[in-house]
């Protein structure tokens, strides 16, 4: 089941989302993520959050359409985001896009960002995007289609990742190891062929597709 998620940070336009939101069984706004759907036209199914960053309008909004709101104190371990995801799981979601979670607080992109290992480890395929960025963490292998000339960054979550094998770049690897505090020898990559391949033996690896 594929799940769109809403967070509160800013997206600076919304045509990049449409194709993210094909096939979209279950959408969940995340506080401020409300606006965003919104600004798109759609209704969630369930809202979330502590509500300390909506504006009372959008919230009021979304409660006259009688939309199912999960509302969680201030005070509490877990982000929006992190409720939103929970409550996916919760739903049997297979498949999460995770929008409006690259913002201006680093600490935040960067929880949103590591959720993508968890997520993982239950058997979740989940991307972080925004119009610039799409953020994936594989384990094993990833298909990239695309343009030539994309950009395409593949760093190391886990302290080491072996095997990494680089298909249909411009600059290919075989068998290779990166290492968290090694030389970051694969960023910003080139698409060579409008699809391309990532495969790796062991570890963690982030690969992050972006645009100037």
């Amino acid at each position: 089941m594929k799940v769109i998620i809403f967070g509160g940070a800013p997206i600076r336009e919304y045509d990049f989302c449409k194709d993210y939101m094909q096939d979209a069984e279950v959408i969940i706004c995340c506080d401020a993520g409300m606006r965003h759907a919104k600004a798109l036209g759609v209704d969630p199914d369930y809202i979330v959050g502590d509500f300390d960053s909506t504006t009372p309008d959008v919230l009021e909004y979304y409660k006259g359409k009688n939309i199912p709101i999960r509302q969680f104190p201030t005070r509490k371990d877990e982000t929006d985001m992190e409720l939103g995801i929970f409550l996916a799981l919760e739903l049997g979601a297979t498949d999460m896009v995770l929008f409006g979670g690259i913002g201006d607080r680093f600490d935040h992109t960067l929880a949103n960002a590591h959720y993508l290992l968890s997520l993982l480890k239950k058997g979740v395929r989940a991307r972080l995007v925004d119009d610039k960025n799409c953020v994936e963490v594989i384990d094993k292998h990833l298909t990239i289609e695309g343009k030539v000339g994309d950009l395409v960054s593949t760093l190391p979550l886990s302290m080491e990742v072996t095997g990494i094998t680089l298909k249909g770049f411009s600059y290919p690897l075989t068998d290779y190891t990166l290492t968290l505090d090694g030389d970051y020898i694969a960023v910003s990559n080139v698409l060579a062929e409008e699809k391309a391949t990532i495969d790796i033996k062991t570890g963690y690896l982030y690969v992050i597709k972006s645009r100037d």
